[in-house]
C-alpha cells in the first residue's frame, strides 16, 4: 500500500497531482511527517538523507534601528528586527477533517531565543546564541540623503520594521545641535562677563532650552522635511509594533504625522488603504506639491496592490477634469501614468514579500 501510495503522489497524473496538493503542500508535510506515515523509508541513512534534502531558504529581516543611535550613545554596535511568529492551523484532510498546527521554522526558533527576554530573565552563560547573517542590499528602498525630503511611509505590520530604523536615523541626525544654538536660546539677558566657558560646560540642547520638540525647532530651522507614517494591524491593544516609539516620535516632532488603521478594533474594518483616503488632503499635497518620497513595505499579495490604487485615486482628484464623456477614465490613465513617473523618479518606493 505505501508503494502505491507514494508512485501515486510522484505521478504527473490529475489524481496523483490532487493527492500532493491536499496532503503535501496543504498540510505543509516535512520530511519526518512522511517518514513517520511511509515507515517503509526509513532505512534510509543519515547520509542518503540529507544528500536528497533541499537546503533551507535564507530568511530576511529588515533592520529597525540605526548605526548613529548607538555611536551617539556611546553603546556595542548592534541592530533590531522585527518578525511576526508563524502560527495556523491547515486545511482539513479529506474525509478525516484533521488538521496540523504549523509553526514557522525560522520564527519559532527566534521566538525561543527571545523568550527569556521576554519573560525578564537572564541568559546563562554560554547560552548566547550565535546567528550568521549577511547584508541585502537594499537597491533605492533608503533614505535619502537630503533630510529636507518630505517621506511618506506605509508599512502595516511588521512592514513597518524597516520605517522605525528610518525614523531612529532622521531623530539622530537631528539630536545633534550645537550648543551654541542652544545658548542664543536660553541667553535672554546681557552677558556681563566673570565666566569662561568651554564647548562642553553648556551641555543643554535646543529641546531644553525652548521647551519645544527636537522635530520641531531642527524643522524650523533646518528645514526638516515633513513625515506621514501609515501603520495598520489588527488589534490596538495586542499587535501595535512600536506603540510607544511611535508616540513618542510625534511628541518629539520627528513624525509630523501619525495614522493607524486596526481592523479587528470596530465592526468596520479599516486598513491603511483606507486611512489614506481619510488624510487626503496630506497625501496629495506631499506629493505633488512638496515633492515627497513614497515608501510601501509589507504583503505584496494584496496590501501593496491596494495602496497603489489609492495613491492614484488620490492623484486623479487633483488633475484636470475636462468634463467630456470618458473623461474620468483618461484621468485615471493619467493618474497611472503620474504613478509611474514617480517610480522612474524612485519617489515611489516597495519593498514588498
Amino acid at each position: 500500500m505505501e508503494e502505491i501510495a507514494l508512485r501515486l503522489l510522484a505521478s504527473k497524473v490529475p489524481e496523483g497531482e490532487s493527492l500532493f496538493r491536499q496532503y503535501i503542500d496543504e498540510q505543509r508535510m516535512t520530511f519526518v511527517d512522511l517518514l513517520r506515515d511511509f515507515p517503509s523509508c526509513q532505512n534510509i541513512g543519515l547520509n542518503g538523507l540529507l544528500g536528497m534534502l533541499p537546503s533551507i531558504p535564507v530568511r530576511y529581516y529588515s533592520v529597525s534601528s540605526s548605526p548613529m543611535t548607538r555611536k551617539q550613545n556611546k553603546e556595542e554596535p548592534s541592530l533590531t528586527v522585527a518578525f511576526s511568529v508563524v502560527d495556523y492551523m491547515t486545511l482539513p484532510f479529506l474525509k478525516t477533517k484533521q488538521q496540523r498546527r504549523i509553526g514557522g521554522i525560522a520564527t519559532r526558533y527566534l521566538e525561543a531565543v527571545c523568550s527569556p527576554f521576554l519573560c525578564g530573565r537572564k541568559l546563562m552563560k554560554g547560552a548566547r546564541p550565535k546567528l550568521h547573517i549577511f547584508p541585502k542590499p537594499a537597491n533605492d528602498f533608503h533614505l535619502p540623503s537630503n533630510i529636507s525630503t518630505p517621506l511618506i511611509m506605509i508599512g502595516p505590520g511588521t512592514g513597518v520594521a524597516p520605517f522605525m530604523g528610518f525614523l531612529a536615523h532622521r531623530k539622530a541626525q537631528v539630536a545633534p545641535i550645537e550648543t551654541t544654538d542652544a545658548a542664543t536660546i536660553t541667553s535672554e539677558g546681557t552677558w556681563r562677563g566673570g565666566y569662561e566657558l568651554e564647548a562642553g560646560d553648556l551641555s543643554v540642547n535646543k529641546q531644553d532650552a525652548s521647551g519645544l520638540s527636537i522635530g520641531a525647532d531642527f524643522r524650523g530651522t533646518q528645514h526638516l522635511g515633513n513625515i506621514a507614517l501609515f501603520y495598520g494591524c489588527r488589534y490596538s491593544d495586542h499587535d501595535w509594533l512600536y506603540c510607544d516609539e511611535m508616540k513618542a516620535l510625534k511628541e518629539e516632532g520627528i513624525l509630523s504625522t501619525l495614522s493607524t488603521a486596526f481592523s479587528r478594533d470596530g465592526p468596520d474594518r479599516t486598513y491603511v488603504q483606507d486611512k489614506l483616503r481619510m488624510e487626503a488632503d496630506c497625501v496629495i499635497r506631499m506629493i505633488m506639491d512638496e515633492n515627497a518620497t513614497v515608501y510601501v513595505c509589507g504583503d505584496g499579495n494584496k496590501m501593496a496592490k491596494d495602496v497603489q490604487e489609492t495613491i492614484v485615486d488620490l492623484i486623479s482628484t487633483r488633475l484636470p477634469d475636462d468634463a467630456t464623456p470618458g473623461s474620468s477614465d483618461q484621468t485615471k490613465v493619467k493618474a497611472k501614468a503620474y504613478l509611474e513617473q514617480l517610480k522612474g523618479q524612485h519617489r515611489f518606493l516597495m519593498d514588498v514579500w
